[in-house]
């Protein structure tokens, strides 16, 4: 049985010229991750390489995509700008498969509680900014032809954004107190086993490198 967790380092090996190489024979214990390689016929295995990349924005729960609350549709926008993919690309079901699995392999109970409240500030953040784009809309109507309407539905566009930006003080507290659980979490399992609760890059490094 396979006993490893997939991440970035098992899916892709590279060689002193920043090349694939063949897979090891740990990452060949996976059979996806095998059927995944062995299906890529480019001559350097470029596809292997940016599907993998795919497979890391959408399944990591440290990828730079998980971490900002990303949408799947949204992860999948950036990995493949990432990547070099064409616009179209559309993820097959091998691919899927391989990114459910190195999510469900990595994620934990507190982890999946930051990822909840990153992906509720996420969807606020688009709400509001929905918002005050009708409100200007609304606005410029104003100027040519005052409706009274307009005018209400103004008002209550921006009580809601202002009742959402009341709440994101408590959401970011809870989301500090969710950070400070997923730790302890991670420093017990290590100090149990001394097994990585997530493994690759962490996004934060990721973006600062």
């Amino acid at each position: 049985m396979n006993k490893y967790k997939l991440s970035i380092d098992t899916l892709i090996t590279i060689d002193d010229n920043g090349m694939p190489k063949a897979p090891s024979l740990r990452q060949l214990l996976d059979k996806d991750v095998r059927e995944l390689y062995i299906s890529d016929k480019t001559p350097d295995k470029s596809q292997y390489v940016k599907e993998c990349i795919v497979i890391y924005y959408l399944g990591d729960p440290n990828s730079p995509a998980r971490q900002n609350g990303l949408s799947d549709a949204e992860a999948l926008q950036m990995a493949i700008e990432q990547a070099g993919l064409e616009k179209s690309y559309k993820p097959s079901k091998l691919v899927i498969s391989l990114y459910h699995k190195y999510y469900e392999q990595n994620i934990t109970e507190a982890g999946k509680v930051v990822e909840n409240i990153i992906q509720g500030l996420h969807n606020i953040n688009l709400s509001i900014g929905v918002i005050n784009e009708i409100v200007n809309s609304k606005f410029k109507k104003l100027k040519i032809n005052p409706e009274e309407e307009d005018i209400s539905t103004i008002l209550t566009l921006m009580n809601n954004v202002n009742q959402q930006s009341k709440e994101l003080p408590a959401i970011l507290k809870r989301l500090e107190e969710a950070k400070e659980n997923l730790m302890y979490e991670k420093e017990t399992q290590l100090s149990r086993g001394g097994n990585r609760v997530v493994s690759s890059m962490d996004a934060e490094e990721y973006m600062n490198d």
